[in-house]
């Protein structure tokens, strides 16, 4: 056997270091740089470790103290007596929808028990106000169909003030007369209930004198957008006809089911637009859109017929009028810039009330008629309802010219 000494006295000695020959450096020495980066970097990942973890645990540990405390308010920081003078609260009135409906409901309630209370019945008072009104020996009033008028709110005091509109007679005599009569009630609305704050007060009935203007200019006469009207209206009301027909796209209108009368007849049209350059067999171009203010006869039986008014929305498309929208309001004139009167002169042009639409008028007078428009002036033609511009459907002598 063969022994190598020099392995044998070298053993347990470290080996010596070599050297790169072109650079001159130790081996050994970039080893060692290298392991000790890795250790750095070992060290800096296990201390973000350390500081995550403590940061989640203080996270934690705060909702849990935020969830008690919480918790405790909840418990305990309530206060189970409503404060009438308090600001904040979410019940505005514009939001209080529920705290309005019961406010309503007890002031109808309240005001038809008030008027036709007698001696012996406090009690049903009671329900509605404290104290002890005075009360006649026998019932003075028949109150019934009471509906809300009016409706204040104030915030403050969490107040309504409700006008109330009720048909009153004498209770004595069943023949008496019927009059709408008006009072307010005061009721004030808590998370404990509602209460009115005092006995009815009769007040005066809103005023209707208003003069409300609207904004159709001008009389439809043998036109196509007014047949498109009398035949979608002649379908919608008398079932003479599908609805679908004589909409724009996209637009859906339900037919009354069952139908509520047995004849359409137009009346009276007026427009929005000045139609009279228009042909009249041919409408303006695809998507102009023109306001009518319709008024029909709607006959219910073989000789009785009810008068109706439709706002619709007309636009045109590929040659003919179709209907667009029943309009929920009316078209109204756009407010006119004030200016100082001078002269006592009238204006050479008016503006049309509810059911009387705007005269159309120039410089020079109403524009007569033509033989060739489908269009006259308001101020050249009888009143309207006067003569029928068209017959009844079914008998229709027009075409659309569809």
């Amino acid at each position: 056997m063969k022994i190598d000494l020099a392995k044998i006295n070298n053993f347990g000695r470290s080996p010596k270091s070599k050297t790169d020959p072109a650079t001159g450096t130790s081996v050994d020495s970039a080893v060692d740089e290298a392991e000790e980066l890795a250790r750095a970097e070992r060290a800096q990942w296990g201390l973000r470790q350390v500081w995550t973890t403590r940061l989640l645990k203080a996270g934690i540990l705060a909702a849990l103290g935020a969830g008690i405390v919480a918790l405790i308010l909840v418990v305990f920081g309530s206060s189970p007596t409503p404060n009438l003078t308090d600001n904040a609260t979410e019940d505005t009135a514009d939001g209080d929808t529920i705290g309005q409906a019961k406010a309503e409901d007890l002031a109808r309630q309240f005001v038809v028990a008030w008027l036709q209370a007698s001696r012996g019945n406090e009690q049903e008072l009671d329900h509605f106000v404290s104290g002890n009104p005075s009360l006649p020996t026998a019932p003075l009033f028949a109150a019934t169909d009471p509906a809300v008028a009016s409706i204040d709110y104030e915030q403050k005091s969490r107040t309504y003030a409700v006008t109330v509109s009720v048909s009153v007679r004498a209770a004595s005599d069943a023949n008496a007369a019927t009059v709408r009569r008006y009072f307010q009630v005061p009721v004030v609305v808590t998370e404990a209930g509602v209460r009115a704050a005092a006995l009815p007060a009769e007040v005066a009935e809103p005023s209707t004198s208003i003069d409300v203007r609207l904004g159709y200019k001008y009389r439809v006469a043998n036109h196509p957008i007014a047949t498109s009207a009398h035949e979608f209206l002649s379908a919608m009301l008398t079932g003479n006809g599908e609805v679908a027909r004589y909409l724009t796209p996209g637009v859906s209108i339900a037919p009354i089911v069952p139908a509520p009368y047995r004849s359409v007849a137009i009346t009276d049209v007026y427009s929005s637009e000045d139609l009279s350059a228009a042909s009249a067999s041919a409408p303006l171009p695809d998507g102009d859109v023109v306001r009518l203010l319709v008024t029909a006869a709607q006959k219910v039986t073989e000789v009785d017929s009810v008068s109706g008014q439709y706002a619709l929305t007309m636009t045109s498309r590929g040659g003919r009028w179709e209907v667009s929208a029943i309009d929920a309001t009316p078209l109204y004139p756009p407010a006119a810039p004030r200016t100082p009167s001078s002269s006592t002169t009238a204006p050479s042009s008016t503006t049309p009330s509810a059911g009387a639409p705007e005269s159309a008028s120039s410089d020079s007078g109403p524009v007569p008629a033509s033989s060739e428009s489908g269009q006259t002036p308001a101020l050249s033609v009888p009143t309207a309802g006067d003569v029928p511009l068209f017959s009844p459907s079914g008998t229709d002598p027009h075409s659309s010219g569809r």
